[in-house]
């Protein structure tokens, strides 16, 4: 982490999930509760931590399949349980697409944020503007920010779905930065994945944040890297 900024920013654009909102902290407690709730021991699967783990390898790539865009967003949401189940050899679609809906809509009602996410913010919007893009769906990404209380912080949202290009598409972080009135020499971009915010705001001319909790390493630095959202208070 450089020990100070050479820009002097007005904004400050933040992503989503893994750095605000603890994505896997509320899925695992939503997929704990709906795996109880719909019997799903009954299909042969031993246990909740058991389908977690193998549903998140899965979503995981999906996830990067639909970013790359080679997954389109309708087999992103109903396939993934599908394909969950059959690594017990099950066949149920109706309960798959059960399992999806709710975790769809009640997965998003959870509110649990990273360490220190408000107090953050609090200290931030003082003194900036401050900003969200994300690559999430609209709908799911506005209940996560309503629920949660982040909604107030942020005076644009940029998503994915509304802009019709994903990061780390340069033209995401282009059309934040003209929807905000930001300029990119003023502004500073905070998220958790290297390639879709840091590689991406760089490639806008965005200086970058990479929240890196678990310290891994990559191969050309962000402006600052931080594994705890409090020293964002340290550098601005």
């Amino acid at each position: 982490m450089a020990a100070s900024p050479s820009r002097e920013y007005e904004h400050i654009f933040f992503d989503l999930d893994h750095t605000l909102w603890d994505f896997e902290g509320n899925s695992r407690k939503t997929l704990t509760e709906l795996f109880v709730q719909l019997n799903l021991s009954d299909l042969g699967i031993p246990d909740a931590s058991t389908f977690i783990t193998e549903y998140e390898k899965l979503n995981h790539w999906m996830w990067a399949e639909y970013r790359a865009g080679r997954m389109d967003k309708p087999t992103l949401r109903n396939t993934r349980f599908k394909r969950v189940f059959k690594l017990w050899d099950v066949v149920h679609d109706s309960l798959a697409d059960e399992l999806n809906e709710l975790y769809l809509t009640e997965g998003p009602k959870k509110t649990g944020l990273l360490p220190n996410a408000l107090e953050t913010l609090d200290y931030l919007m003082d003194r900036y503007d401050v900003h969200l893009i994300t690559n999430g769906f609209k709908e799911v990404q506005h209940t996560k920010l309503s629920g949660s209380r982040l909604l107030p912080y942020f005076k644009t949202i940029t998503t994915s779905e509304e802009t019709g290009f994903l990061k780390p598409d340069r033209r995401v972080f282009d059309i934040a930065l003209e929807t905000s009135g930001a300029h990119s020499h003023h502004s500073l971009y905070v998220g958790d994945h290297y390639e879709t915010d840091v590689i991406g705001s760089r490639n806008a001319g965005i200086d970058q944040v990479h929240f890196n909790p678990e310290g891994i390493e990559v191969e050309h630095p962000a402006t600052f890297e931080i594994r705890d959202l409090a020293e964002l208070m340290e550098i601005l």
